[in-house]
């Protein structure tokens, strides 16, 4: 995009015209992809292999994260404490920033399959008594997490979990996002590091048809994923 130029034509142009602005080509849910995977991009090799193997669509990745269906709502909510400083003598003022906290929060209708609580610790694996707890998916990040955790709660049997009193639930698990345009062109991929649960809630009633499930997550950091995407607008 160029410098502002106060001789454009305001009737004629748009702002963010050429390549930018594309007819017919833009980016939106239907084209947003997210899974559940390890707590650590370094279970698996790094960014660095997880991004080529998203741009090569290779099998690779399928053994890394594992797609969540069906989830009709996702949203990102950052805050970054700021510490504003005043002085004597002026009007003025200075920030010193402090830390930053997101939350994810996500719904999801109950189906056929793993809850929601289920599918978020797909990738983990306790093949130990008391609680069996097998992976939903053939995955690296079972093998190589850094904490084999014995549970002894058991979170629910099967598909469902419901118990987020289980001591599952203390152990971290990863969030994937693979954003696309409707080109199927990949444009970025984040990976949220060590997630938890502190809130989840199911609700149905007499009226509805579908049982709701909605959780909201905090991370420990945002990991972005180089991947083969397209290039910047100039």
């Amino acid at each position: 995009m160029s410098a502002l130029s106060t001789s454009m034509n305001h009737y004629g142009e748009l702002v963010q015209a050429g390549a930018a602005m594309m007819d017919g080509r833009f980016m939106s849910g239907s084209f947003t992809t997210l899974a559940a995977g390890p707590p650590r991009l370094a279970n698996v090799g790094g960014s660095t292999l997880f991004g080529g193997a998203i741009s090569s669509r290779s099998k690779v990745g399928d053994q890394i994260a594992m797609p969540l269906g069906l989830v009709q709502s996702w949203s990102l909510g950052q805050n970054m404490s700021l510490a504003r400083f005043f002085e004597i003598g002026s009007r003025r003022s200075v920030f010193i920033p402090g830390h930053t906290v997101g939350q994810l929060s996500l719904s999801r209708p109950m189906y056929h399959g793993g809850s929601l609580l289920r599918l978020l610790m797909s990738y983990y694996a306790d093949l130990l008594g008391p609680t069996i707890i097998p992976s939903m998916f053939q995955n690296i990040g079972a093998a190589t997490v850094d904490n084999p955790h014995d549970v002894q709660v058991p979170p629910g049997y099967e598909n469902v979990f419901l118990n987020l009193f289980s001591d599952l639930f203390h152990q971290p698990h990863g969030m994937l996002m693979v954003m696309q345009d409707n080109n199927e062109d990949l444009i970025a991929a984040n990976y949220f590091e060590a997630c938890y649960i502190p809130n989840h809630s199911v609700s149905f009633d007499a009226q509805g048809t579908v049982i709701m499930e909605n959780a909201a997550l905090q991370y420990e950091r945002i990991v972005p994923v180089a991947v083969r995407s397209l290039g910047l607008i100039t």
